[in-house]
């Protein structure tokens, strides 16, 4: 039975690092009038410029206007056609770093309507970036020392309108009742957070019988959401929606060592920034 490429995991081998840098990027909003340029621009420039850093596109890259939408018609400066040329113009410097594209509710709208979808024809138009428009999951090999070891996130657009700090952070733990990865990335609020659950696991080819004692072991999760890229006007500021800061989180996956007897054991390491 052939099975449903969007179950596929977006895999990349990146063993000749065992550090990296995901810059997950949502929310441009490009064709808005109150998209920023200047700090999208930014982000793009660190990830072109760093050899070891890479991004999810993460939704909500167009604006999408329309005349019955959310966003106001009226207040976007161009076309979504015009929009699209100026957004895939903007992240040529880094198409070889995009692991995987997802489809955000701006875009959705577009493709209910008229079942043009953009983000489609970005992953396409990139170099046939995997193009997840509901959620992927993503796995990552790196090594240290020639030994391998494999990082896994998951990624999703977002729902819904929070408001609360908290209303925010417990959409993004919802993820972890979906997918048992190292870090998940949520987008939508337009609120950059960091948050950390650890769960406790056997430990990794521990054998029944063994006259060694098995202890638990702690697999840290690391829940990210991105922020935006949006100045505070328009239909997010009638709202009633609080100002953010404009940005998003910087994931860091490493692999380290520690001593475990008489050996070096690796073990995967995973912070974020803001």
């Amino acid at each position: 039975m052939e099975r449903d490429a969007q179950y596929q995991l977006v895999m990349r081998d990146l063993s000749q690092f065992s550090q990296i840098y995901i810059v997950p990027l949502a929310d441009f909003h490009e064709g808005s009038r109150d998209a920023d340029h200047e700090v999208s621009d930014g982000y793009i420039q660190w990830i072109a410029e760093r050899e070891n850093a890479f991004t999810i596109l993460n939704g909500d890259m167009l604006n999408c206007a329309w005349k019955d939408s959310t966003p106001e018609l009226w207040e976007d400066l161009i076309t979504p056609d015009d929009a699209y040329t100026r957004l895939r113009a903007r992240l040529q410097p880094i198409r070889d770093k995009i692991f995987m594209i997802t489809r955000g509710g701006h875009e959705e709208s577009i493709f209910r309507k008229v079942g043009t979808d953009f983000m489609a024809r970005l992953a396409y138009d990139l170099g046939d970036i995997p193009y997840r428009p509901d959620g992927g999951m993503l796995g990552i090999k790196m090594a240290l020392y020639g030994k391998p070891v494999y990082f896994f996130g998951y990624a999703t657009h977002g729902w819904g309108g929070a408001r609360t700090i908290g209303a925010k952070v417990k959409k993004v733990e919802e993820l972890v009742n979906i997918a048992d990865v190292d870090f998940y990335v949520l987008s939508h609020d337009h609120t950059q957070t960091i948050h950390r659950l650890n769960v406790l696991r056997p430990p990794r080819g521990s054998r029944f019988g063994e006259r060694r004692p098995q202890y638990m072991e702690v697999d840290r999760k690391l829940l990210i959401q991105t922020g935006g890229f949006v100045k505070y006007s328009g239909y997010i500021r009638r709202k009633g929606y609080v100002p953010q800061d404009l940005g998003t989180p910087r994931i860091r996956l490493e692999i380290k060592t520690r001593e475990s007897g008489r050996n070096l054991r690796t073990y995967k390491d995973l912070h974020a920034s803001i």
